[in-house]
């Protein structure tokens, strides 16, 4: 079974600036925001937990992305709330990438 039998694909690599997350909205799910920092790739989901913020339009440093509205913050790696007032976490996305593709799992 390859990767894309099981997960769904997001976009190219080459379409990630380094830590500058993306907004991509599969069809039939809630948008996602990717972000690429160094070698590894990450996707949570796009809605901020505390307000209805796109986080894809927040800033990222290290591997916490920042909501653009209220300057709360949530780890890449975990979905974990890191900054108040966001205390709610978010959804976290397997991710792998595969002949430049990137792919979640988003049905699970």
């Amino acid at each position: 079974m390859s990767v894309t039998d099981a997960m769904t694909y997001l976009c190219d690599l080459s379409d990630l600036e380094e830590a500058r997350p993306r907004r991509i909205k599969p069809d039939g799910h809630d948008p996602i925001a990717v972000c690429r920092v160094g070698e590894a790739v990450y996707a949570v989901a796009d809605t901020c937990s505390h307000g209805m913020a796109s986080l894809s339009e927040g800033d990222v440093e290290g591997t916490v992305i920042y909501c653009p509205f209220h300057g709360g913050a949530f780890d890449l790696r975990s979905g974990e709330a890191v900054e108040k007032p966001c205390t709610i976490p978010i959804r976290r996305y397997d991710v792998q990438v595969e002949n430049g593709g990137i792919f979640a799992r988003i049905n699970s």
